[in-house]
């Protein structure tokens, strides 16, 4: 079995290690090490280092699978609301066609029965109708100020798990 002559990463003492050990502590200060192997050079690095790497990288796939499913959840209110206003905006044209035939058969009507003197009716009669007719548009801000009011907590989130992604890069932390 091969052995390696490595120097501790805290005291500097000079350490042998058997090839099939990645994991130990340094027999003169205690330091936790881990033997890192790449392209055929071999390294120590604080135990510690290596598993805050882990934890680096752990975090990243969470927030990476975070910002999936936050998305996801934008995307679907986005369409509930586009599906709600698009129903509320087709029901407003059936019922605005009606009401306008509604009102030429009235107009048609009073004028046949009453000559122009129904022009004070029919002015009434839009008059009182009027009162009736409920804006769309209230309706349509509701429903986007609800649909804004579920999508801005997630868009915080969105962009608190895209900076943790964006911090990790590769294998090394861009604020460590």
């Amino acid at each position: 079995m091969k052995i390696l002559s490595l120097k501790c990463v805290n005291c500097g003492a000079g350490l042998e290690v058997k090839e099939d050990i990645n994991d130990f502590a340094c027999g003169y200060c205690g330091v936790q090490q881990h033997v890192e192997r790449s392209g055929g050079i071999v390294s120590l690095r604080r135990l510690e280092e290596a598993l805050d790497d882990v934890k680096l990288g752990t975090n990243r796939a969470a927030s990476e699978l975070a910002l999936t499913r936050l998305q996801a959840d934008v995307a679907a209110i986005c369409a509930r609301r586009d599906s709600q206003v698009g129903a509320l905006r087709a029901a407003d044209a059936r019922n605005s066609a009606l009401v306008g035939w509604a009102i030429i058969a009235f107009a048609i009507f009073a004028i046949v029965m009453y000559g122009w003197w129904s022009i004070p009716i029919i002015v009434g009669g839009f008059i009182f109708g009027s009162q009736f007719l409920v804006p769309v548009t209230k309706r349509v801000k509701a429903i986007e100020a609800n649909a804004a009011a579920q999508i801005e907590p997630l868009k915080t989130q969105i962009a608190r798990h895209q900076s943790i992604v964006d911090s990790y890069d590769f294998g090394t932390a861009a604020n460590s």
